[in-house]
Formats: C-alpha cells, sequence, structure tokens
C-alpha cells in the first residue's frame, strides 16, 4: 500500500513537470551586416562573356541580370530570422521595377554568363522601383522571406537573382569598388536554452502501535505504546526547454525534456525507525523500573507480615 502511495505521488510530480510552461522570454536580437562573397551580371548579347570582376553590376530588362551570392555561416542554425535586408549603392537613369529571386542552382562569379547562368525561382520574390532621383544612394529589397528558407533549410543557399521588369538600364556598385559595397543586413534571434530546477519534498508517515499487558500480584498493567516512522524524500526535477521567444507577435514554443533523481527508495527508513524506536523505548524502561520498584515494596510488605 505504501508503495503504490509512493508511484501515485510520483506520477503526480512527474505530470506536473510535463505540464509546465514557462513563462516567454523576450530574447534580445543581433544584427548582422555581410558583404558579398561573389557577383557578377550576365549580358544576352555577349552570352558566353563572363562579367564576374566588374566594379558595377548592371540589370536591364531581358538582356542583363545580376546575380549576388553572401555567406550564411555566420548567422546560428536555429535562429529566428526577424529581418533580412538586401541593399545595393545606385547609380540609376531610369525609373523602373527591378525583382530580387532566390537563384535555383549554383554557379561561380568567375565563370558564369548568359549561356551558363542558373534560373530562379519565382515563388518567391521581392521587387523596389528605382527612380533617377535616388541617383547615388542605397535602394533596399525585402528579402526575409527568402532568408528564413535559406537559415531553416528549405532552400540551399545560391543566392541572388535581379531582374528587371520594365525598360531601362541600371547600374548598381558591386563588390570589387572600393566602397559602398552590396550589403545583406539580417536581423536575427539566436535560440538558447533554460534550465530550470524544481525541488519537492514527499514524507511518508507510518504509525505502529505496540501494546504490552504485564500482570503483576493480581495487578494487571497495560501499556501503549505508539511509534511513528517518518520517510522523507527528496525528488530533484531538472527541466531543460529551448528558450521560448516572441518575436514580432509570434511565439514559437519548444518541447520540455526532464530528468528526475533520485528514484524513490526507502535508503533512509531503516536508520529513520531504528533512532525513534530508541527513543521510544526510554519511557519503556522507566516503567519496567517503576514495576520493579513496586514488586520490592510489595515483597517487603509481605515479609513484615
Amino acid at each position: 500500500m505504501n508503495r503504490l502511495i509512493c508511484l501515485t505521488i510520483l506520477a503526480w510530480v512527474i505530470l506536473t513537470a510535463v505540464s509546465l510552461q514557462l513563462t516567454p522570454i523576450q530574447a534580445s536580437s543581433t544584427t548582422v551586416t555581410l558583404n558579398p562573397i561573389a557577383d557578377a551580371f550576365t549580358w544576352s548579347s555577349h552570352p558566353d562573356t563572363n562579367y564576374g570582376g566588374e566594379n558595377y553590376l548592371t540589370v536591364d530588362d531581358g538582356y542583363k541580370r545580376i546575380y549576388i551570392k553572401f555567406n550564411l555561416s555566420s548567422i546560428p542554425s536555429g535562429s529566428v530570422i526577424i529581418s533580412a535586408t538586401l541593399k545595393l549603392y545606385d547609380y540609376c537613369t531610369t525609373s523602373y521595377e527591378v525583382c530580387v529571386y532566390p537563384a535555383s542552382a549554383d554557379w561561380s562569379e568567375s565563370t558564369i554568363t548568359w549561356n551558363n547562368q542558373p534560373d530562379y525561382n519565382s515563388s518567391l520574390q521581392s521587387c523596389s522601383t528605382t527612380s533617377s532621383s535616388a541617383t547615388g544612394s542605397w535602394v533596399s529589397w525585402d528579402v526575409t522571406d527568402i532568408v528564413k528558407e535559406w537559415i531553416e533549410g528549405n532552400l540551399e543557399n545560391h543566392g541572388f537573382v535581379l531582374k528587371a521588369s520594365g525598360s531601362g538600364s541600371d547600374q548598381f556598385r558591386s563588390k570589387e569598388y572600393s566602397s559602398n559595397k552590396p550589403q545583406l543586413i539580417i536581423e536575427y534571434v539566436e535560440p538558447n536554452t533554460v534550465t530550470q530546477t524544481i525541488t519537492e519534498t514527499v514524507t511518508e508517515t507510518q504509525t505502529q502501535t505496540v501494546t504490552e499487558t504485564t500482570t503483576v500480584a493480581n495487578t494487571t498493567i497495560t501499556e501503549t505504546q505508539t511509534e511513528t516512522i517518518t520517510t522523507t524524500q527528496t525528488i530533484n526535477n531538472t527541466v531543460y526547454s529551448t528558450v521560448t521567444t516572441t518575436v514580432a507577435n509570434t511565439t514559437y514554443y519548444t518541447t520540455i525534456y526532464e530528468t528526475i533523481s533520485p528514484a524513490y527508495g526507502y535508503g533512509n527508513q531503516t536508520a529513520n525507525y531504528y533512532t525513534d524506536l530508541a527513543n521510544q523505548l526510554v519511557p519503556l524502561v522507566m516503567v519496567i523500573g517503576v514495576i520493579c520498584t513496586m514488586l520490592s515494596l510489595l515483597l517487603s510488605a509481605t515479609k513484615g507480615r
């Protein structure tokens, strides 16, 4: 019965720990600015010529495309991407729309041409409109969705493809230029682990009653002795949880794992039992002493007669 009680308490402790939800933690974000590891443009009028070493990147509707690649290895795996912005320094001559897509295959800055350029994923795009008044300034594209796909592993990072959707031509500074190189600005939150330890004490009390009857000279003396044995077990629950981060009104929940130590046992029960038994025997010894004294007086009185 006592073992069943202990198992019931243990099950309750486990269920309580599993159902525990940690208070959401607003984690601080990190922002990094990356420069490209490769960039080039391709030109349909010169389909076998490589333009990977130029100071400028040119885009033209139907005739020229820009390819830019960034190394994202500095962002920890499992990070939550808050925002990602692609910025190019513009030398624009007309007003028209330029759209950014993820490249669908790998390419090399030193060998890419119009004839061997990879295609792009048209399901993900970000578009911005350039204008002549923006000449000598930065043009930005929100590429958060594309970078999220790369970080989460749903798409392989082959870089960006920039394609014009209107007539005209535009130039941007490349990574070979001495200043205002292309930038990819990423704000993210790193994954963290929170450890919470819960300590609970389970106390089990056992009561044992001992009754002794002693008959002395037709007199019955009944002694009732109650022994209480208390066993205390301390349970340490260590709960490991990936931090719950609230970013942009979106809460990411993670699974809680736990370990419980030590296992239930009765290692201390024997020691506590004998200690309490010794404490209870002291009154018994005193009672026996009183009985012996009474017997001595009784014998003395009988001899006197």
